[in-house]
């Protein structure tokens, strides 16, 4: 009885059936040749002889399965699709054509499924995942994209079976096909199967993540909305929630695709300047009428208001005075309280998160006990010889997908972050976890029990609140909360460092550099230590006494030997980069031992594509249209170059850019080729040729270097997006120590109020020249470019 158990639990992993087991008797003859398949891929979620076992036991009749009477098919496609499907091939098997291969593909899709379902599993406890996870790990974006995968199962032509063909491989190699097929226009209905195949596999094997707007709209309120500067004040809005007012004009949903297959941020290319504000409606006192409680609102608007403009520095921040009262009065407090409340005062220092998350910190025993899929608001608190951290690092919304075989060329990063606990923080809360640790006997217990966390956010708020009063000190829990940022991003630090570590954004200025940054963690680590070493000098009620040095400044790491980076995963590694460079070499070679017209085109067009390719890799040029409109705006002479390159040449978010010797000397050799061509080709040209970079056709007519020609022209191996440029050389030249002012002039990342070449900075053009050269030009050596000269001379 046991063994059967324990094949009916297997067997219900497997057909996730209807209640009742409708039609079993019909299906079983597939479903025993189904399951038989599932266990040759030999995936580690199943046990193959468990699977093998499970279909001997049907076909012996060990195990019997029999449907209850008077069901019917209706619904059971859009309920339980892998039973639909199974009934819907068991009952047509006869005029079916490649039934195998149906079933064979239908192993696959049950598999995958399996994944998918653990990740929601594994996720059901923790509710802070964020948007984009949220709408992969629901239970309706699994059926629906389930039922989909079933129905190309049911529905796909014999033919086209075979280009899925062999089945006996992995489903990532099989997801891996799906991703490289291109459509050539012909039998749509086919080509969409083949897509909706892919689109399940890699939601199910979490390669790929839903993008917004992919539910039903009205499914969810809304938790944003845009309103234009320009628009009625006096518009009545209904919502009450986060706002986004933004300057017209903003880009489409069809720039945006655009843009992010390409690589690149949408914040960053999006020409409005956007501000968030809070819209939480004003709460009524008793006995308030509306019109009192918005004057009352009011007031305490001005009030606040004009305390700020009496403090020193930035208002949000805490000051070494504030967390020096906080410990004194913290110390007076009662013993078992005290404890609990030293916990939360330690997490939100040392770790930069809110209150809530604090709250919902986890205390785990090994590394290898946390969840596979973590957010970048979960704590987990893991109290061995030296003590550490871990969470999940923030990324933003609309990143790229990773499809294809050009991630393998691309720097593996880790989801999470392990950060040291420092000895300070840890001092603090090292008896209570020490207390909760010796409990766990399961992967994770919460360090606060959930019946006494709001009683403790009271006492927590209150005892702030004393502090206030009794010493005029500035303590919120938010403040406690954003210090570690605060400290992180003091001076010239590195802003988007800042931004990884705490999982927080500032409330301005664009953070599309978070795009674009790939740091190894040791150089997190760093910076994490330098902060928290200030921060316990702060705290510290003995002025004479020093930070502790932390020992604990390796042990994130010492976990995990495979990717030792975190952030962006479009970093080319730079023996990639040396083979994109050789690559298209070679092709300028090849193409200039012809004579021909044609071939001369060819050669100009290889020569065109690299001298791009070079300028992309000394630049940081986005690829979003012709990167030069005109010579004027190159000077070679102080090795400078202009370059519009957001959306149009407006020059409203224009740069200038140091040029290196070798590019200098790229481009005189490019601009000689040119010349040499135009006095060749004069009875080809049909239309004057102004810009300095044109592919030509193959009559020889100019056309413009829009990224789809470059894209063909370059034909870089495993075809990766374009911008692959921005992410290799942003953090290149963070690797490089130079200052973070310095690279976000240099790629056009700069916050409000900070741009390097407005009227009042005090930036210098020639520093920043020499600073940027000085790494750009030794970089382009390592990569093999070289100064080629044309054919055309």
């Amino acid at each position: 009885m046991e063994g059967n158990a324990q094949f009916t639990a297997l067997l219900e992993d497997v057909l996730q059936p209807r209640d009742g087991y409708f039609a079993i008797e019909t299906i079983q003859p597939v479903l025993v040749h189904t399951i038989e398949k599932l266990a040759s891929i030999k995936d580690d979620a199943w046990e193959s002889p468990a699977l093998s076992g499970l279909a001997e036991a049907i076909t012996s009749e060990q195990l019997v399965l029999k449907s209850l009477p008077n069901q019917k098919e209706k619904g059971i496609h859009g309920t339980h699709p892998i039973h639909g499907a199974l009934y819907k091939l068991a009952k047509t098997q006869s005029d079916i054509a490649g039934l195998n291969d149906r079933l064979h593909l239908l192993a696959h899709i049950i598999n995958a499924a399996l994944h998918w379902r653990n990740d929601i599993q594994d996720l059901e406890a923790n509710q802070g995942f964020t948007e984009q996870r949220k709408k992969r790990l629901t239970q309706t974006t699994y059926l629906k994209n389930l039922e989909a995968a079933c129905k190309v199962a049911r529905r796909i032509d014999a033919e086209w079976l075979e280009f899925l063909t062999p089945f006996d491989r992995p489903t990532e190699q099989l997801l891996k096909w799906c991703d490289r097929y291109q459509a050539d226009g012909e039998k749509k209905q086919q080509e969409s199967y083949i897509k909706e195949l892919g689109r399940f596999l890699a939601y199910a094997l979490n390669r790929r993540q839903p993008r917004q707007g992919y539910q039903e709209t009205g499914s969810d309120e809304s938790t944003q909305r845009k309103r234009r500067f320009d628009d009625d004040p006096d518009e009545s809005w209904n919502e009450t929630a986060i706002s986004a007012i933004t300057l017209p004009p903003d880009i489409d949903e069809k720039t945006k695709d655009t843009l992010r297959t390409s690589g690149l941020s949408i914040v960053e290319e999006s020409p409005a300047a956007e501000l968030t504000q809070n819209d939480a409606p004003i709460k009524a006192a008793e006995g308030d009428s509306s019109l009192q409680a918005v004057f009352r609102a009011r007031s305490q608007q001005i009030f606040q208001d004009k305390a700020a403009q009496l403090l020193p520095g930035r208002w949000e921040q805490l000051s070494a005075f504030d967390l020096h009262q906080l410990m004194q009065e913290l110390e007076q407090k009662k013993p078992p309280l005290r404890q609990w409340l030293k916990c939360v005062f330690g997490l939100l220092l040392m770790t930069g998160r809110s209150l809530d998350s604090v709250l919902d910190t986890q205390v785990i025993k090994h590394v290898e006990w946390i969840p596979k899929v973590i957010t970048d608001q979960a704590i987990y608190v893991l109290p061995s010889e030296v003590a550490y951290w871990v969470s999940g690092i923030y990324r933003p919304e609309n990143s790229r997908q990773l499809t294809g075989d050009w991630p393998a060329h691309m720097r593996i990063t880790q989801n999470r972050l392990a950060l040291p606990a420092p000895p300070m923080c840890w001092r603090l809360m090292k008896l209570k976890i020490h207390h909760i640790a010796s409990t766990v006997n399961k992967r994770s217990v919460p360090l606060f029990p959930k019946n006494y966390r709001e009683e403790l956010k009271n006492e927590l708020k209150a005892l702030l609140s004393d502090t206030n009063r009794k010493t005029g000190s500035r303590l919120t829990a938010h403040r406690l909360g954003v210090h570690l940022f605060n400290t992180l991003n003091h001076g010239d630090a590195d802003l988007t460092g800042a931004c990884f570590i705490t999982a927080r954004v500032p409330s301005f200025g664009q953070q599309a550099s978070l795009y674009y940054y790939a740091p190894n963690m040791k150089r997190l680590e760093q910076q994490y230590t330098r902060a928290m070493e200030a921060i316990t000098r702060q705290c510290s009620t003995l002025p004479s006494l020093e930070a502790e040095p932390s020992d604990a400044i390796a042990c994130a790491t010492s976990h995990s030997d495979a990717a030792n980076y975190v952030g962006s995963n479009l970093v080319p590694k730079t023996a990639y980069v040396k083979s994109l460079v050789a690559n298209m070499q070679q092709q300028i070679k090849v193409a200039k031992k012809g004579a021909r017209p044609a071939t001369l085109f060819n050669m100009h067009n290889a020569y065109v594509a690299y001298t791009v390719a070079m300028l992309m890799f000394s630049t940081g040029y986005r690829s979003v249209r012709d990167p030069l409109p005109s010579w004027n705006n190159i000077s070679l002479s102080r090795r400078m170059i202009v370059i519009a390159d957001k959306t149009d040449d407006q020059q409203s978010h224009a740069r200038f850019l140091p040029l290196t010797r070798l590019m200098v000397e790229q481009l005189q050799h490019y601009q000689r080729h040119r010349q040499g061509l135009l006095g060749r080709l004069t009875f080809f040209l049909e239309h004057q040729w102004e810009t300095p970079f044109m592919f030509l056709d193959y009559y020889g007519n100019p056309k413009e270097v829009t990224p789809t020609r470059l894209h063909d022209q370059l034909r870089w191996i495993d075809s990766p997006p374009l911008n692959i440029n921005r992410h290799y050389l942003h953090t290149r030249l963070k690797e490089s120590d130079l200052s973070s002012e310095v690279v976000d002039a240099f790629m056009g990342h700069w916050d409000s109020g900070q741009e390097p070449w407005a009227s009042y900075s005090t930036f210098c053009p020639r520093e920043y020249q020499h600073l940027i050269a000085s790494v750009i030009q030794p970089l382009m050596v390592q990569q093999g470019w070289k100064a080629l000269k044309g054919a055309a001379l």
